[in-house]
Formats: structure tokens, sequence, C-alpha cells
């Protein structure tokens, strides 16, 4: 990859190789480089606010800015644009930094071009309604309906770059071919504190003939802007633009060596359709369909709105596009719509659309300057947003069972549940059903984001295996109740379920104590094992330290305690506390929240294997427990819920221990302490029978 300079111009562009024609010398002899005489070739006259707020101001990305040149081109009846830039580059090293390489961005076009005229009196004019000047709002050949309106786009790239270089052919050509035009202008030397005339840099070109006519502009001296990667910049672009035409093709190629990507062969894409995988049956299709059926004007919109199967790979994808003459106009999540309507998650999370609205650019102009939304407060601004915030409510209604099914397909490929659940159950096809049916009641309405997380959707299986039998169970007995004769089969049919529902029930339990007292077992052996794996295991599995508690861990109302304690504790002693590897798994908790009993709550002091707990470690727990109680007591609505409370030391040792602190720990009805190996044996014990039942149950089913 070459990148040129200001004066060496290679033959990749439309205008890098003019040929010289005979007795014929370029004007830029004839005119000095950078004249300021009324003798001067090209003039603009500007301020440095027009430039400063259309320019620098408005067009700060880069597909923002070769969006407007594309669309010059288009509205010049170009049927071949080719943009060439550095692919997944910033233009310019951070401040301080040297520059490796020096940049360019080139868009050239097969359009029109301009003859000097044309330059003077259009280009060089800045902010002037183009379709009042031309007396139309169409191209002069191929009678497309153009998009500039303002006049402004042409400033567009003054929001990336400092140097622009304008050289473009147009007219009727004579015996030499097209006449060239060629300027560069600089931002530096435009923006005068008032406003007057500003004169162009003459180009080399300038004068000279070509074969044929078009246009390339040139983009150098950047700020610090970054260029995406490929697939990005044809995301962006293609959002930009909603024209499907057979004579109108754009190809962008990347400049920047060895970085192919994949689907972008030989480091080109062309400009095409933003693609979106839209979700089955959601689509709704608009062929020129009233907004105001019963009045004139109709006011007709094209166009489809639908959800996207999966989540945005970026904001551009989000959302309803706009259009207006082939060319955003404006992108809404919601048309404004407020909250609290059916599917209003769903909505904002995956609606997608394309729509054309013409008459947004017609007598009336309804779109900002900066070509990035719609006048709504006007009174047609306000009829569309009404008609679409009703569309996007009917779509989020009509789409929400679409959104669940893809939901739970998610969800069900992220927990394997087929391979699984024929694994774990292969002769018993009610029971695999039953699973997968709850396990998609359970996934239905959740965020489809946290599929990734495996460990949610291990526990929403798990949760579903628990759940399912009972609903095999209760199944059967409606069957069983609608039929008057109670026949003997169906009754048998019932006890069976039953024993089925609670083999399975205590299968899944045995199965999950089983793996949670051999990880204890494996981390007490170890001997070196530190806090952080054994209060993780405690937290998930609190029957280890009381076998009659439940194996669900913390619930809602324990939550709602630890939130409201932790922001207690924080305006009370102005420290951070932290009570759950759970909730906060970046960081070390000073100790650790379980329940058990409703009426009880217990704070859990784990050290790492071998430890001798220290004063300032006892003391500092102590104190917790301490304020645990006057929160509570200062809280009735949740002191009144756990009267009891309870602390725990799980350490090996304690002859660190003051002689008062240890005495405390004896006579103490509130403080406990058990070393590791003693709650491992305890633990062994307690569950001993209640394995050795369900082993039993395991190889013998027939005889329960």
């Amino acid at each position: 990859m070459t990148h040129r300079g200001a004066d060496n111009h290679e033959a990749d562009g439309l205008f890098a190789a003019l040929p010289k024609q005979k007795g014929v010398e370029p004007d830029t002899q004839r005119h000095p480089a950078a004249a300021s005489d009324s003798t001067a070739p090209y003039r603009m006259r500007i301020s440095r606010l027009t430039v400063d707020k259309l320019g620098i101001k408005l067009y700060d990305r880069v597909s923002a800015v070769l969006a407007e040149v594309i669309a010059n081109a288009y509205d010049a009846d170009a049927t071949d644009v080719q943009v060439r830039l550095p692919f997944n580059t910033w233009l310019t090293p951070r401040h301080g930094k040297l520059a490796t390489e020096s940049y360019e961005i080139v868009i050239s076009d097969d359009g029109h071009g301009m003859t000097r005229e044309e330059v003077n009196d259009h280009y060089l004019l800045v902010g002037s309604d183009r379709r009042g000047r031309f007396g139309r709002d169409t191209s002069s050949t191929r009678g497309r309906r153009v998009m500039g309106r303002k006049g402004i786009g042409k400033l567009a790239p003054f929001g990336i770059c400092r140097t622009v270089e304008v050289i473009t052919a147009g007219g009727v050509p004579d015996e030499h071919g097209y006449r060239v035009s060629h300027i560069k202008m600089n931002l530096n030397d435009m923006l005068f504190d008032t406003e007057k005339n500003y004169f162009p840099e003459v180009g080399e070109m300038d004068g000279t003939f070509t074969h044929q006519h078009g246009t390339e502009i040139r983009l150098r001296d950047f700020n610090r802007k970054l260029v995406p990667k490929g697939e990005d910049l044809h995301r962006q672009l293609c959002a930009r633009f909603g024209i499907r035409r057979d004579d109108w093709d754009v190809q962008v190629t990347n400049t920047r060596a060895g970085e192919a990507l994949p689907g972008f062969p030989q480091d080109t894409f062309r400009l095409g359709e933003l693609k979106i995988d839209l979700l089955e049956d959601t689509k709704v299709v608009f062929d020129r369909t009233p907004i105001l059926p019963h009045e004139s004007p109709s006011l007709p919109v094209s166009g489809w709105m639908a959800f996207a199967k999966d989540p945005y790979k970026d904001d551009v994808m989000a959302g309803v596009r706009i259009y207006t003459r082939g060319k955003i106009a404006a992108l809404t999540r919601d048309f404004g719509a407020s909250a609290g309507f059916t599917g209003e998650w769903s909505v904002r999370s995956y609606l997608t659309g394309e729509l054309h609205v013409e008459w947004l650019d017609e007598e009336e102009d309804l779109i900002r300057s900066d070509r990035q939304d719609i006048i709504w407060t006007t009174e047609l601004g306000q009829s569309l947003q009404s008609w679409g915030v009703a569309q996007v409510k009917a779509l989020a209604k009509r789409g929400r069972s679409a959104t669940r099914k893809r939901t739970q397909e998610v969800f069900e490929k992220a927990a394997d549940i087929d391979t699984r659940l024929q694994r774990e159950a292969p002769n018993d096809p009610q029971y695999r059903h039953t699973v997968k049916e709850a396990f998609r009641v359970l996934v239905a309405d959740s965020d489809r984001e946290s599929a990734s997380d495996a460990q949610r959707v291990e526990n929403k299986f798990q949760l579903a295996k628990d759940i399912a039998p009972h609903k095999e169970l209760l199944e059967t007995l409606h069957q069983v109740s609608k039929e008057t004769d109670s026949p003997l089969d169906l009754v048998l049919t019932l006890f069976q379920k039953a024993r089925v529902a609670e083999f399975y029930a205590l299968g899944q339990v045995a199965q999950e104590r089983v793996a949670v007292v051999s990880r204890l077992r494996q981390l007490v052996k170890d001997g070196t094992t530190l806090e952080r794996p054994l209060q993780e295991l405690i937290e998930k599995a609190p029957w280890l330290l009381a076998p009659e508690w439940t194996p669900l861990g913390m619930d809602a109302q324990l939550d709602r305690v630890r939130d409201a304690f932790e922001s207690w504790y924080f305006r009370r002693t102005n420290q951070m506390i932290t009570t759950s590897t759970i909730q906060n798994p970046s960081r070390r908790p000073d100790f650790v929240f379980l329940n058990g009993p409703r009426e009880s709550i217990w704070v859990v002091e784990i050290k790492r294997i071998g430890h001798h707990l220290l004063d300032e470690e006892f003391t500092r727990a102590h104190e917790y427990l301490g304020c645990l109680e006057d929160f509570l007591d200062e809280t009735p609505e949740f002191g009144r819920l756990f009267p009891l409370r309870k602390l725990t030391f799980v350490v090996d040792h304690t002859d660190r221990l003051s002689r008062t602190n240890r005495e405390l720990l004896k006579v103490s009805p509130q403080i406990e302490q058990r070393n590791w190996f003693d709650l491992l044996e305890q633990t062994d014990k307690a569950h001993q029978d209640f394995l050795k039942k369900v082993e039993s149950m395991r190889h013998e089913p027939e005889s329960y």
C-alpha cells in the first residue's frame, strides 16, 4: 500500500493519470496557487461559523462523511463510485505520538462532473437550496430524485480532516476531451473571523484534459478519527442508504495491506442492503400505506417493520430507519411510545425496520440540517409519530409469542437440553417432554443475553427437572378427576406417577448433594485451600452447615436484607461491606450471609484450611453480628422475619485468641466454631442414610 502525498498521484483514481494534450497548457500556469483578487479562478464566500457549525460539528464520523460524498455522486448521476480508505485504522496518532504513515481517503465517481463555472456557481456556493437553484428536484440525465437540498453536505469532510481536494471534469467535451477543474481547500485558511471571500488553492491538474467525466474527492490531514473494521463500516454505510437501483454501484476498498476480513474478499465490499436476520412471522410490510387514510393528503409510507432474530450487533441495526429520497432521515427505537405497553421489552430490544417516507422532503423540509432526525414537532411529524406508535404497539402484541419462542430456542441450545435428557432418561420420553416444557416456561420471559451465563442456564435446567415430575403428576390427577367412574388403571397410573415424581426429585437432590460433599472433601483434604472456593461452596450449599436447611440457597427476602443492610452499614460507618461472593464475585467478602429456616439468619465467617483465628478477625465478625442485630431491630419489617441471629466461625484453630474471646466463644449461645474436618464428618454422617436410600431407588425402582 502506498499513501499518496499532495503531489504524488498514482494511477488508482479517476484523475490519477490525465493525458496531456499537445499545445494545451494547464491553467495553473496562468493563475497563482493562492490568488486573492478578482482574477482568481475559484472563489468561496463563507463565514467561520458556517464551516464550524455545518461541517466540523455535524459530521464527526467517517461513515457520515462518506455518506454525504456518496450522496453527491448519486445526485450527479454516477453509476459507479469507488471509495478507497484504510479499514480499522486511526487516521492520525494520539497527541504527542509521531505519525508513521500518511493516510488518504479517495472517493471517485463517473457522474456528470463539473465545469469551472459549475464549481464556482454551485459547489463553492454554501447553503443554497439545490432544487430551487436548478428549478427541479431530479437529476439532469437519469431523472433521479436528488438527495441534496441544503447545500451544506460539501462541508462534511471538514468534520474529519483539514485538507479537501476536488478534481472534476464535466460539461461538453471539445477535441481535447473534458476540461479538468482542480482545487485544494484547507480548513485553517477557511476559518476567518469575519465573512469574506476564500480562494482555494489551484491544483496542478487544473486546465488539463481527460477523456472521461466525473469527480474525485481526496481527503488528507485528518483529525484523530477511526475508520471502522470492514464489516462495521459496511453496516454503517448500508444503514444510511435505502437505494435499490440497477444503475448504481458503490465499491469500498481497503488500502491497508494485510487486513483481509472474513466475508470481504480482497478487502472490498459493495454497498448493499443492511442484512438483519428477522424473527419469523413478525415482519409487517407497508406498500404506500396511508397514515391518514381519510384525509388529504393521505401521507403514504412504504417499507417494513419486524423483530430481529438476535440482539443487534451495533446501534446501526437497532430501531426503525426512516429514509427519504433513498437517504436516511431518522432512526427511531419506538417512535417515542410511552412506557407500559404490552411487549415493551421486546420492542426496546429487537425492533428493526426500514420505512420510506418521501413526503418528509417535499414542499416542506421536515428533516433536521444534520440529516439525523425528523422535526417531530411539526404537524406532519406528529402524524407520522402517532402512526408509528400504533404500529409498534400492534407489532409488539403479535410478536410476543415469536420472541418467546426464539428465547426458548436459544436457552435450549445453551443447555444442550435434548442431549442431556436423552442421556439421563433414555427410556422415559414422557419425563423428557415434561422437563423440556417446564424449562421453556421458566426461560420464556428471560433476557436472551443471559443465555450466555452458563450458571444461570444450569439453574433453570435443574429447576425444570425438579418441577417436571410434579407437573406430570398434576396432569395425571387432572385426567383422573375427569373420569366419573375413576377406572382402576388410571388410579394405578396416578400412584405410578407419584412414585416416578418422588424418584426423580430425590434423584436430583441426591446428585447435587453427592457432588457438593465430594467437592468439600476434595477441598478439605487438599490442605492448602484458600477462603474463596470454600465461601462459594458454603453459599451455594448452606445445608453443609445444617442438614435440615434446604439446598435452595438465598431467597428473595434475604437478598433484600443483604442490600438494605449494606446500605445501612455504609451510612452508619462510611465503610463499604460485601456480604456475598455470589452477589459480588470480584471481591472477597467480609462475611457470608446464609439463611436456613425462615425465622433465622446466620453470619458465617470462613477461613482457609489450617488457619488460626486472630483476635481482630473475631472482633470484626462479632461487631458485624452486633451491627446486623441493630439493623434488624431498627428495621421492624425485616427484624420480625428473622428473630434468631447466629455467628459461626468455620476455622481449624482458635488457640491464638485471647482468653476473653475464647471464653465468649464457649459461653455465648449465638457464637460457635467448627473446624473443616468436623464439618466434613458431620455432613457425611447426616446424609449417609439419605444417600443410601436414594441409591437403592436408583438400582431397584420396581420395589417402590
